[in-house]
């Protein structure tokens, strides 16, 4: 009897080593496969209180979330250190739950919280359907969600469909698909073909709108014409000043060091003073904009 129950005592920490290994081994096939399914675990969403949703609310979270979208998974201003991420996540599931929404089929696709990817079918087909109802919030979110997806499950006909709504969007005067668009014709990208002046025009009208995001396209596109005229410096400073309001980034500060590179190399006080005055202005988003693109 006593040798019985010291065999089963032996078998026990063998049976949980057993059991232990076996869980492991599904949660690593479930972390391996759960992109290929749609997300579980979401709230649903309370279409009632969209319809009590003000429209100077929805505006100011489209904002908000378009703001967001091309870091969803990174650090940024708004959420400068690693909980921070999970923070995002928790903020947009707090403007879904007010009835936003955008933010809710943003969630069905992407989760801050880990960087999980999910399939796009029924978060696009419902954003069809908004921007068939007139939702340009919708025609704009589809190019940012397919991008976000392109490795995985995006196809051809999703692209298409996302670079149609994105243009009539534009037309229809929203900030988010002009500026979008404005960057896709200034570098010719994503089947546009490059149409500089057009482009600009539309990144400028976004901006002049108040959307101050993703100006690393114009910044990118004013340093190309990198020259030693004073105002074409400037305009370039400012643009890489208000990029990093939003992105982490140390492009103004590594501009300041090249410019004092090149005045210490020629011997210019010219370049030097611009240096001095470019660090000491604050721009604004309007300032940038009134410099215009010529």
């Amino acid at each position: 009897m006593a040798q019985h129950q010291g065999r089963r005592a032996k078998l026990w920490p063998a049976a949980l080593a057993g059991a232990v290994l076996v869980a492991a081994c599904g949660m690593l096939i479930y972390e391996s496969v759960r992109e290929y399914f749609p997300r579980v675990g979401l709230p649903a969403f309370d279409a009632r209180k969209a319809e009590l949703l003000l429209p100077e609310r929805r505006a100011a979270y489209e904002q908000e979330l378009f703001s967001e979208l091309h870091q969803w998974n990174r650090l940024s201003r708004r959420y400068p250190t690693e909980p921070g991420v999970g923070r995002r996540e928790d903020r947009w599931q707090q403007m879904a739950d007010e009835g936003f929404e955008l933010a809710h089929i943003v969630l069905q696709v992407l989760q801050p919280d880990g960087g999980f990817v999910y399939p796009l079918a029924g978060p696009m087909k419902r954003l069809e359907e908004l921007a068939n109802a007139g939702n340009t919030g919708a025609m704009c979110l589809m190019t940012t969600l397919v991008d976000r997806a392109k490795r995985r499950s995006a196809s051809a006909a999703y692209w298409q469909a996302a670079n149609d709504w994105l243009q009539r969007g534009a037309q229809r005067g929203h900030p988010e698909c002009q500026m979008q668009l404005g960057r896709r014709l200034i570098f010719g990208s994503d089947g546009f073909p490059r149409d500089a002046k057009r482009g600009l025009e539309l990144e400028l009208d976004a901006r002049r709108a108040g959307y101050a995001h993703n100006a690393d396209g114009l910044a990118s596109y004013f340093q190309t014409r990198w020259s030693d005229s004073p105002a074409e410096l400037t305009r370039l400073y400012c643009w890489l000043s208000i990029d990093a309001e939003s992105r982490l980034t140390d492009g103004p500060q590594r501009m300041l060091e090249t410019l004092r590179a090149a005045a210490r190399r020629t011997d210019s006080a010219e370049l030097a003073g611009l240096a001095d005055e470019l660090e000491r202005t604050k721009f604004s988003l309007q300032a940038c904009v009134g410099m215009g693109a010529a």
